[in-house]
C-alpha cells in the first residue's frame, strides 16, 4: 500500500447484480452486526455474556434505467418483484495502487424500494432506493463475518 497514493474511490467500485454489472448505480451500503448481551446473576457485575442473532442489511440507489433492468431480472423468478429468489451481490474495489478487494452479499432479498417522480430541473429523474436484507453472513474479501451454526474453525 502506497503512502500518499491513490486510495479506493467511487470509480474503483464495480457492483454485480442478477442482470450483470450495474452501471447506473450511485450508492451502495451494507452492514452487519451481532450484538451481545451481558448476563447477570447475583450482584451488579456481569458473570458472562450471550449472543443475539446475526443481522445483515443494505441499500443501494439506482438510476431508473438500472432499476428497470434489475426489476425484470427479479420478476423473472416468479412474476413479481418481491417474490424473487434470493440473489447475490458482488462488490469489488480495485485500482492500480491497491489490490482488489471483493465483498460478497449472499442470499439478498429486496424488502422495499422508494422512488419514482421528479421535479423540473432534475438532472437525474426518478432514482430508486432499494433496501434489502442479507440472509447469509457477508464475505468481506473472503472472510465471513459469522460462521454458520455448527461450523467452528
Amino acid at each position: 500500500m502506497s503512502v500518499n497514493g491513490k486510495n479506493y474511490d467511487w470509480e474503483d467500485i464495480h457492483v454485480m447484480l442478477p442482470h450483470g454489472e450495474a452501471v447506473g448505480i450511485t450508492e451502495i451500503k451494507y452492514t452487519d452486526s451481532q450484538s451481545i448481551e451481558a448476563r447477570y446473576g447475583r450482584g451488579a457485575i456481569p458473570r458472562g455474556w450471550g449472543r443475539n442473532n446475526y443481522e445483515a442489511s443494505g441499500s443501494m440507489i439506482l438510476d431508473r434505467d438500472e432499476w428497470e433492468l434489475l426489476k425484470v431480472a427479479l420478476a423473472a423468478d416468479h412474476g413479481a418483484i418481491f417474490d424473487h429468489d434470493p440473489f447475490t451481490i458482488v462488490v469489488s474495489y480495485a485500482n492500480n495502487d491497491m489490490g482488489t478487494v471483493t465483498d460478497v452479499l449472499k442470499s439478498v432479498k429486496i424488502t422495499s424500494f422508494d422512488g419514482g417522480g421528479a421535479s423540473q430541473g432534475d438532472a437525474n429523474a426518478s432514482p430508486i432506493t432499494c433496501e434489502f436484507t442479507i440472509l447469509e453472513p457477508i464475505l468481506y474479501n473472503g472472510v465471513p463475518s459469522k460462521q454458520p451454526a455448527g461450523n467452528f474453525i
